[in-house]
């Protein structure tokens, strides 16, 4: 069975705008509520709100996306995704710990594959909410593969 995990697609013109320095088509992305797992939710404002509410995060830019699409992966290229994503959260987070790093990058990638259980070209966008038990994440299908020519 192939590994698959999402991948950044364009989210068209009309709502590129909603992010400053949006993730690149083609950047590996994890669903990445991390970023918002101990801030207080009325301190999300603006861009930030919008972001946190309906955006992927793109592993080598570490920027928002709003859209992806279930994509096949090698395993070599998923264990350098981790490797990437957790230098990202060092860069990002320098009380973290090297191993506290690559713990979280393999857990936010193992969130992301099974989130991924939809066949490859399944286009997914993410909705994310502060409940009453805490952080909540929805993906959601948007469109499903593209039909094969007969």
């Amino acid at each position: 069975m192939p590994l698959l995990l999402p991948r950044v697609v364009a989210p068209g013109t009309a709502r590129v705008r909603l992010h400053e320095a949006p993730a690149p088509p083609g950047d590996w992305a994890v669903a990445g509520a991390f970023r918002y797992a101990h801030r207080d939710p009325a301190s999300l404002v603006g861009r930030e709100a919008v972001a946190f509410s309906s955006s992927w995060l793109g592993i080598a830019s570490f920027a928002p996306a709003l859209r992806v699409e279930v994509a096949e992966i090698a395993p070599a290229a998923l264990e350098e995704a981790a490797r990437l994503l957790a230098a990202r959260i060092l860069g990002a987070w320098q009380d973290a710990t090297p191993e506290q790093a690559v713990e979280a990058a393999r857990e936010e990638c193992e969130f992301a594959l099974a989130l991924c259980a939809h066949p490859a070209g399944t286009i997914l966008e993410i909705r994310r909410e502060f409940g009453e038990q805490g952080l909540v994440e929805r993906a959601s299908v948007v469109s499903g593969p593209p039909a094969r020519a007969p």
